[in-house]
C-alpha cells in the first residue's frame, strides 16, 4: 500500500508540472490535477459489497452541473482500478434535470445514484445539499470544490486551493454515514479531517 501512496503523490506532482509546459491556463491545470485526484481517490475508498455487485461492472465517476474538466480525464481513460474499468458520466444541472418529464427525471436520478463518486460542480452550489440528499443512501463518495461543502452540503471530500496548489479536506463523519471506509493513507494526505480518528487508529 505504501507503494500506491508514493505513486499517488507522484502522479499528482506530475500533473501539476506537465500542463504548464504546454501553455494551458491555470484553470485547465487545476482541473487536470483534480481529475487525477478523483481517479486516485477510488484506490483509497472501500464501498459496501452491495455497491460493487459484479467484477465486470465499472466504477462510475459522475460529474453533475456545468463541467469544468473538459478533457482532463483523458490520461485515465480506459484505465482500471482493482480490475474494474473506470468510466466518467456527465449529468446536467439539477434544475435542468427537473425540467424533464417525470420518467426522464427519474431515470436520470437513478443513473446519478449508481455513481460510486459524484463530483458536484460549483454551478450547483445553491442545490448542493439537495443533490447530496438525493444520493445519501446510495453509498456515493460526494466530492466538490466549494467553501463549506463538508459542513453545509453533506460533502465527503472537498478540494481547496492553498498557495496555488490543490489540496483536499475530508469529512470522516459524512463518509461513515454513507457507509464508506476511507483508508488511513488518504486521511493522512488531507489538509483537514472532520471527525478525525486518533493517531493510533490511523496507524492500523
Amino acid at each position: 500500500m505504501k507503494i500506491r501512496v508514493y505513486i499517488f503523490i507522484f502522479v499528482i506532482l506530475t500533473m501539476l508540472a506537465v500542463p504548464q509546459a504546454y501553455g494551458d491556463s491555470a484553470s485547465t491545470r487545476e482541473y487536470q490535477v483534480k481529475a487525477a485526484f478523483l481517479y486516485n481517490f477510488i484506490m483509497f475508498v472501500d464501498w459496501p459489497a452491495e455497491k460493487m455487485p459484479a467484477a465486470s461492472e465499472p466504477i462510475i465517476i459522475g460529474i453533475i452541473g456545468k463541467d469544468p474538466f473538459e478533457n482532463a480525464f483523458e490520461p485515465v481513460k480506459d484505465k482500471q482500478v482493482n480490475g474494474r474499468k473506470v468510466v466518467v458520466k456527465r449529468f446536467k444541472g439539477l434544475e435542468e434535470i427537473k425540467k424533464s418529464d417525470k420518467a426522464g427525471m427519474d431515470k436520470e436520478f437513478e443513473e446519478i445514484r449508481k455513481c460510486h463518486l459524484l463530483f458536484i460542480c460549483s454551478s450547483e452550489k445553491a442545490v448542493a445539499k439537495e443533490i447530496a440528499d438525493l444520493v445519501k443512501n446510495n453509498n456515493v463518495l460526494i466530492v466538490g470544490d466549494m467553501p463549506g461543502f463538508l459542513e453545509s452540503s453533506g460533502g465527503i471530500i472537498n478540494f481547496v486551493l492553498e498557495e496555488e496548489k490543490v489540496r483536499f479536506e475530508i469529512s470522516q463523519t459524512n463518509a461513515e454515514q454513507s457507509k464508506l471506509q476511507i483508508r488511513s493513507q488518504l486521511l493522512r494526505l488531507a489538509k483537514r479531517v472532520i471527525g478525525e480518528k486518533s493517531s493510533q487508529e490511523l496507524k492500523n
